[in-house]
């Protein structure tokens, strides 16, 4: 081989130093591929059935008769009489965004139904923890005025909860909603009117409808 050519032969080599480093990155690269690939050790084989370390809260033979449900001793005895009811409130909930959906909402109640109209709240009231208005109606409404407010709701959350001597259940347990729901802070309401010196909240309307209502 001549000079030359040995010469260009040189150039194209890498260096031992560069060989030992290429060397060493292809057995890393390696290694670190064989580590993603390499199979997981098996698990341990499960402990027999019997070991009561292991047992799971359905006992070890799931496959059995089911066991029959405790009865709770906190069920009443009978159920209440719907009668108990007196009235309803229908709360609508709105916030600066949504008050013309609001205001828009309470004129088509005006004008249609015979109801108790409360106030216009722009703040919390209550329980009401945002801005909101509401209505009360009569039990004989319900089949009427609930249906109304799910199909004329305007996107407003509703708050529908009947009127009984435990106000605190009335708004946080027995309720409906129509539309998304809220916090309702009504912890503090007593568990009895009666008890507490007050009465069922009645209502006593004080709107006159003036359109037929849609039907």
């Amino acid at each position: 081989m001549s000079g030359s050519a040995a010469a260009a032969q040189e150039e194209t080599l890498p260096s031992s130093a560069r060989r030992a480093l290429l060397l060493g990155g292809g057995v890393a690269a390696a290694a670190a591929s064989a580590a993603v690939v390499a199979p997981q050790p098996a698990r341990a084989a499960a402990v027999e059935l019997g070991d009561e370390s292991t047992l799971s809260p359905w006992g070890a033979n799931p496959k059995g008769p089911p066991q029959p449900l405790p009865r709770g001793t906190d069920l009443p005895g009978a159920p209440r009489p719907y009668t108990e009811i007196s009235s309803y409130h229908a709360h609508i909930y709105f916030n600066e965004d949504t008050a013309y959906r609001a205001a828009r909402l309470r004129d088509w109640v005006i004008d249609r139904f015979r109801v108790e109209l409360g106030e216009w709240n722009e703040g919390p009231r209550g329980p009401h923890t945002t801005p909101s208005f509401y209505f009360g109606f009569a039990t004989e409404q319900v089949p009427t005025v609930v249906p109304w407010l799910m199909l004329n709701h305007l996107g407003l959350k509703i708050l529908i909860h009947p009127n009984t001597d435990d106000p605190y259940a009335d708004h946080l347990i027995n309720a409906l909603w129509i539309g998304d729901t809220q916090p309702v802070n009504a912890f503090r309401m007593a568990r009895s009117a009666t008890a507490a010196g007050g009465d069922i909240e009645r209502i006593y309307p004080n709107t006159l409808p003036t359109v037929s209502l849609e039907t």
